[in-house]
């Protein structure tokens, strides 16, 4: 007879050498867990039933730019990285794949994502969605990683291509006004469901007209987008700018009440009124601007409510420099 340990005739010894053996490799393998995560190329994202984020690996930072401080604890409805489909509709609002996986525990994928990293850079992704359950409580995963990595760089271009044709202005490279309208009733959704309340600053440049009539619609072109590029590196990386239209822009910014709003479009009017404009024939203009802004309102149907209110004499706050 051997004298290996467990070894008897009803084999029962083997039956608890293995099972200790298993539970020193289920030990040994939880501690060596996250490094494992961290290793792969994807980012990966736990969450509880309730989206509240409890886990973020270091793929994750690398592909985002936020830290796991930045945003365990907050819920991936606060929209950080903005998940959109190609056409910039938000992922978050009623078709979020990661909401759907905990609900019926039927994992999704999906191939062309758009995230928004922490620089604002909007990247291409696939997305990956599971369920498990620990100690009776059901938690959500998201694996996602850049879509270059599996689709090539010729596909991602043309991804990124159409995406940015949908959803960017041609003349200024802000969001269009497509892409706000579309945010703005999605914003108004979150509004409803969870309350997160916020705020649209619409901005207007001041003598617009003149400037085209004087030096020409070329000249105009570059004015606006002098203006853009005034606007959008005042703007905060939570807050979204676009150009609606002419020579109007909008900015969609969350906000905890009037103070926030107000500071928004003070930004905006200061920044502008201390520029100056050099035309092609060197002439320097003052360019300025009129804001108006609104919160949102439990009364309003449409984000096209808001955003009229925001232009029109309803308008919470409004400034002119």
């Amino acid at each position: 007879m051997s004298d290996f340990p467990g070894n008897d005739s009803t084999g029962q010894g083997w039956i608890g050498l293995d099972r200790r053996a298993a539970q020193h490799g289920r030990r040994t393998f939880d501690r060596f867990l996250p490094d494992l995560i961290d290793a792969l190329p994807e980012g990966i994202y736990v969450t509880n039933a309730e989206r509240e984020i409890v886990y973020w690996s270091e793929g994750a930072e690398r592909i985002t730019g936020y830290s796991a401080a930045d945003v365990v604890g907050s819920h991936c409805y606060d929209e950080i990285l903005v998940h959109e489909d190609v056409y910039g509709r938000r992922l978050c609002v009623g078709s979020c794949p990661l909401e759907q996986c905990i609900a019926d525990g039927r994992p999704r994928n999906v191939s062309e994502v758009f995230l928004r990293r922490e620089d604002g850079e909007r990247l291409p992704v696939y997305v990956k969605t599971r369920r498990f359950t620990l100690d009776d409580e059901s938690y959500g995963v998201e694996v996602f990683g850049e879509l270059e990595t599996v689709a090539g760089r010729e596909v991602t271009r043309l991804v990124q291509k159409l995406s940015d044709t949908a959803v960017t202005d041609a003349l200024t490279g802000l969001f269009n006004r497509r892409y706000i309208d579309i945010v703005l009733d999605q914003q108004l959704e979150l509004y409803r469901r969870i309350g997160q309340r916020f705020g649209v600053t619409h901005i207007d440049v001041d003598q617009f007209k003149p400037v085209n009539e004087a030096f020409g619609h070329a000249t105009g072109d570059e004015a606006l987008r002098f203006i853009a590029t005034i606007l959008s590196d005042g703007t905060r990386k939570m807050d979204l700018l676009a150009r609606y239209g002419g020579d109007e822009f909008v900015v969609i910014s969350t906000v905890a009440g009037d103070d926030d709003l107000r500071h928004v479009g003070e930004r905006a009017v200061h920044s502008v009124h201390g520029s100056r404009f050099v035309t092609p024939s060197e002439e320097s203009l003052t360019m300025t601007v009129s804001v108006g802004a609104t919160l949102v309102r439990p009364t309003d149907e449409t984000g096209a409510v808001v955003l009229a209110r925001a232009k029109g004499r309803e308008a919470g706050w409004s400034a002119t420099r």
